[in-house]
């Protein structure tokens, strides 16, 4: 799999069926949508035409996994053709990170997927995250796709090796406070922060702006407790 390169085809003329009533089915599919269209490819040393390139998905809950083969047929209708065959993998999240990553090595990496998506997990685990997968699968350099995560950490390279992002992190909100500060030419601001990794990363971003424009501002920096209102 070293020689191994892929590429994320954004599809924006597809067009498939809504499955699904509730707006989270909504989100999750058109996250799939965007990043089903995985075209792998590698140097084969024998075989015929097509290849199979298996793709494999974490998704929150077991319905959406129908909407995911669906996703895949649609892009092997469109961008398939003959040199290669996209084959859909998935398993859901499991309740804690071992089992999660068992599940990854067994269900996933044992079928030699080229690519992982993965999804947040749904609200009522929000302590469960793409970690595991993204640790599992950065071991083998198996690049790992999140649909919906935005939390800073996974932008970390030397943490999360493989994993790739299709939303930008909590962290980039520092653009538009650097935007209003340049419009409405504050020279003091005061920015107060959650006093975690979130918190910190968003701070850090701003200063890196301010760094790297020559924009000379004095700040006042407070933290506060996630846990505070």
């Amino acid at each position: 799999m070293a020689n191994m390169e892929c590429r994320v085809s954004t599809a924006k003329n597809m067009k498939v069926k809504y499955v699904g009533k509730t707006k989270r089915t909504s989100v999750e599919l058109r996250g799939v949508l965007l990043l089903t269209v995985l075209q792998c490819c590698s140097v084969a040393r024998g075989g015929c035409e097509p290849r199979l390139v298996n793709i494999g998905a974490v998704l929150s809950q077991k319905r959406y996994e129908q909407v995911f083969k669906e996703a895949v047929t649609q892009a092997n209708t469109l961008y398939g053709k003959d040199k290669f065959k996209m084959n859909a993998i998935s398993v859901t999240h499991k309740p804690n990170a071992i089992q999660m990553a068992l599940s990854v090595c067994e269900d996933l990496i044992s079928n030699q997927v080229y690519a992982i998506l993965v999804s947040h997990p749904p609200q009522s685990n929000d302590h469960l995250t793409p970690t595991p997968v993204s640790y599992t699968a950065g071991f083998y350099r198996i690049p790992v796709v999140g649909l919906t995560t935005r939390m800073s950490i996974y932008s970390d390279k030397s943490i999360h090796l493989s994993f790739l992002r299709t939303v930008p992190p909590y962290s980039h909100q520092a653009h538009v406070w650097f935007d209003l500060m340049r419009e409405f030419r504050w020279n003091h601001i005061i920015l107060i922060v959650s006093d975690d990794h979130e918190g910190r990363a968003a701070q850090k971003r701003l200063e890196t702006l301010l760094e790297e424009r020559e924009t000379k501002c004095s700040f006042a920096f407070q933290s506060v407790t996630s846990g505070c209102t």
